[in-house]
């Protein structure tokens, strides 16, 4: 499996969440259509399991889109790791 990148004129953000010795966190990374990174996050996470930690780094990466402008330009698509996560969203 390899990274594909978005369609002409989109965004990208691919998140994650991840737990590891009982602590929780998530990050992510906004890429244009070249594959060139626009914004990155990470850091730690409330969430108890990594399914709700890639869900709150959803909420992250849609809050940047959106307070950086983005979202007025460009439309976005989100890829996350879990396939428990993508089904809940779907």
């Amino acid at each position: 499996m390899s990274w594909r990148f978005p369609p002409r004129g989109w965004l990208k953000f691919n998140v994650c969440g991840v737990v590891f010795e009982a602590k929780a966190g998530g990050g992510g990374v906004l890429r244009d259509e070249d594959g060139v990174a626009r914004a990155l996050f990470s850091g730690p996470s409330e969430a108890k399991d990594a399914k709700l930690a890639e869900l709150k780094s959803i909420g992250v990466a849609l809050e940047l889109y959106e307070g950086m402008g983005w979202a007025t330009c460009c439309p976005l698509l989100i890829e996350v790791g879990s396939n428990v996560v993508f089904k809940w969203l779907s």
